[in-house]
């Protein structure tokens, strides 16, 4: 497999991340000095204080969690679909959405869940279980993964279509990939993305293109490719 990475742009929101991290942990001191001894000014300024710094904090908690932690998410990912032969090609952070891998066959849009506890889909995705501390402050919260997956396949399809042209756009899949080491993945049969464990991720992939029968020209996919290449 070929891997195409924008380091400039994980370098970048890195050191945001970093930067936030200690930002926010400054602010949030700072307002629970402002309480020691309280007045009503100081009061104002502490939970003015404790709400920026919480703001800020969740803000570093989205750099720092895709883009400061090793292995990244698009690490662990690359790590599984790296015997993919050629033919494949990963996007990372250069193409309109994070992850995107173009094939003979389509586009594979992997969309990473980081819960733990148990993932189910009962006419809505579920989770049971995980640290429930980490749900409330949205760490581990499985939210809507079919609002992200839509998201980003409309991106995908906008793209190719301004700039190759509707006749031009090939299979597009979606696939959510369950990162978290303690995650259990239930009854998802009836679910309208699939979802695997990361272990799986390329046997699946390899399933899927291996039963379809029309491949994309080499002059399309080249075109796709260096389309995303171009974004970076």
């Amino acid at each position: 497999m070929k891997q195409i990475t924008n380091d400039k742009l994980i370098t970048r929101n890195k050191k945001i991340g970093n930067i936030t991290s200690i930002l926010g942990i400054a602010i949030l001191i700072g307002g629970l000095i402002l309480n020691i001894n309280p007045d009503p000014t100081r009061t104002i300024l502490s939970l003015g204080a404790l709400i920026v710094g919480f703001v800020i904090a969740q803000i570093s908690t989205f750099f720092v969690t895709r883009f400061g932690r090793s292995p990244r998410f698009d690490e662990i990912i690359a790590s599984n679909l790296s015997k993919l032969n050629n033919e494949y090609t990963f996007f990372v952070y250069t193409s309109p959405v994070p992850m995107l891998l173009t094939s003979p066959h389509g586009i594979w849009i992997p969309v990473p869940v980081s819960v733990g506890g148990e993932i189910y889909y009962d006419g809505k995705w579920r989770q049971k279980g995980g640290n429930v501390m980490l749900k409330i402050f949205g760490q581990e919260n499985l939210s809507k993964p079919e609002k992200d997956v839509a998201a980003r396949e409309a991106q995908i399809r906008k793209f190719l279509e301004d700039n190759l042209g509707m006749d031009s756009i090939p299979p597009i899949n979606n696939v959510l990939v369950s990162l978290h080491p303690k995650a259990i993945i239930g009854n998802v049969e009836d679910a309208p993305t699939p979802i695997v464990e990361v272990e799986a991720l390329r046997r699946t992939i390899r399933k899927v293109d291996r039963k379809r029968e029309e491949e994309i020209s080499p002059e399309l996919l080249n075109k796709i490719n260096d389309l995303f290449n171009s974004e970076k």
